[in-house]
């Protein structure tokens, strides 16, 4: 008999015969793969057999198709019928070793795309840059700003929207709060929130519409739809959108991600344009301090004691050195840095950080016009148990008229306004100045003076937390 008849006979078996010869068949699939279209056939002759076994024979079919492996013949047993078809007594199959090789997937190179062999990719990009212009761009100050931020577990960019004649002043939300104050309409508790954000006081628009809202048309590009166009298009769009947009980040936690961990030193050099507005915990300044006297004569040289190695190991020392070491093409760099949990009281040492920013290298404008910027917190004499809490001054070798030397450095520094509100109890909001002791430079140190008799607020930077 032919092997399609000898598998035939298995039709007449009673139904638990049948389950058995099923199950030898199956520890032996692997020879059997060529010949599925015969045992199904035998399985719709069968009776009693369920569906979900024909459909897990038509998979095995189908995939054995799909990877083309190469027909393998083999004999089945036969079956004895005098014998009375003792399932028992068939004998075990040889071991053979066969070499059944699969097709690997690989992608199309489009060899014959006109639009990768006919067009260099200097015009391709050109074609990139012209598909993320928006209807939008002309209403925002940043018109190829994008929030660059990862949120549950995966990347999102959402549009700029702060405008250049109200969010430039640094000042804005405090002048809204006097007019609150003097008027007695408004919340000062709403303003007060966006004074104290962490996006910094430029960016709470922005911020309200993340966490508040929900995504618009003015956030929506076309990015997605090219980036699943083909795997040959895909790194040409990824280092197009980042070439042609300002990336902002409002998080140490978006910012080290992206800019330090792997994979990431395929997308720096393509950087342009870059906004880290990061308000972060005094922890992550810990490893710019140096413990000792804060009125010591060599505090000129406490940056030039901090090792750079070990600055490395902060998330903040990590992301200032991913920008210096890579290769990058940096147009335009802004770098706004803060401190969040020490209320209205804002120090950090600038000197040391000062260090690792000149080593980034920013390209300059027209007539040598310089595009990078370092907003720091305001210049307040705040005593502190820290050393390396000083401000930094920034001019030329000559020094000023006190005879101090002066550090002169590739970026420019603004300040931020002294805080004058803030919530020191719940669901209130006081208005306070600072009171300044006047003396000698080393000596001056500054306090809290509450417009309402409330107390004394402690300074957080003294390790006995005393009120002056």
């Amino acid at each position: 008999m032919t092997p399609d008849i000898n598998l035939c006979c298995c039709s007449l078996f009673t139904n638990s015969q049948l389950a058995t010869v099923l199950s030898y068949l199956s520890d032996f699939a692997f020879f059997f793969c060529n010949n599925l279209s015969t045992i199904i056939i035998i399985i719709n002759m069968a009776i009693g057999v369920s569906s979900r076994f024909k459909s897990y024979l038509h998979r095995k079919l189908e995939k054995t198709r799909r990877h083309g492996a190469h027909p393998v013949r083999v004999t089945p047993p036969v079956i004895n019928e005098t014998e009375g078809g003792d399932l028992a007594s068939l004998p075990a199959p040889k071991t053979m070793n066969l070499d059944v090789s699969t097709s690997q997937a690989k992608f199309d190179e489009q060899q014959d795309c006109s639009f990768f062999q006919k067009l260099p990719i200097e015009i391709r990009k050109m074609i990139y840059a012209y598909v993320w212009q928006g209807p939008y761009d002309h209403m925002y100050h940043e018109s190829n700003g994008r929030h660059l931020h990862f949120r549950d577990g995966h990347w999102v960019h959402t549009r700029c929207v702060m405008y250049q004649e109200d969010d430039e002043d640094t000042d804005l939300i405090q002048q809204q709060m006097d007019l609150i104050r003097d008027s007695g309409r408004g919340d000062l508790l709403l303003w007060q929130r966006r004074l104290a954000s962490t996006w910094g006081q430029r960016h709470w628009r922005c911020e309200e519409r993340i966490l508040y809202g929900t995504p618009t048309s003015i956030d929506r590009t076309d990015l997605g739809a090219l980036m699943v166009t083909c795997k040959k298009m895909h790194p040409e769009v990824m280092e197009s959108f980042i070439e042609c947009h300002k990336m902002i980040f409002n998080d140490i936690f978006s910012a080290h991600r992206f800019l330090v961990q792997s994979g990431s030193a395929r997308l720096i050099p393509h950087l342009r344009n870059v906004d880290l507005t990061l308000s972060v915990p005094f922890n992550e300044f810990a490893p710019f301090l140096s413990i000792g006297r804060p009125d010591t004569d060599d505090q000129d040289h406490i940056a030039e004691r901090i090792s750079i190695a070990s600055a490395k190991d902060s998330r903040l020392g990590a992301i200032f050195a991913a920008l210096a070491d890579s290769p990058t093409c940096l147009h335009s760099l802004q770098v706004s840095l803060d401190v969040y949990d020490r209320g209205p009281w804002r120090k950090i040492p600038e000197r040391a950080l000062a260090s690792h920013l000149e080593r980034i290298a920013v390209r300059k404008g027209n007539k040598g016009k310089i595009n990078y910027t370092v907003q720091l917190p305001a210049a307040l004499p705040i005593r502190t148990h820290y050393a390396g809490l000083q401000e930094l001054e920034v001019g030329g070798d000559e020094g000023d008229e006190a005879g101090e030397k002066k550090i002169a450095l590739p970026f420019n520094v603004t300040r931020r306004p002294p805080l004058r509100y803030w919530q020191f109890n719940p669901g209130e909001v006081d208005h306070f100045t600072w009171e300044t002791h006047h003396g000698e430079k080393r000596h001056q140190h500054c306090w809290i003076a509450l417009s309402k008799a409330t107390g004394v607020i402690s300074n957080p930077y003294l390790i006995d937390f005393t009120g002056r």
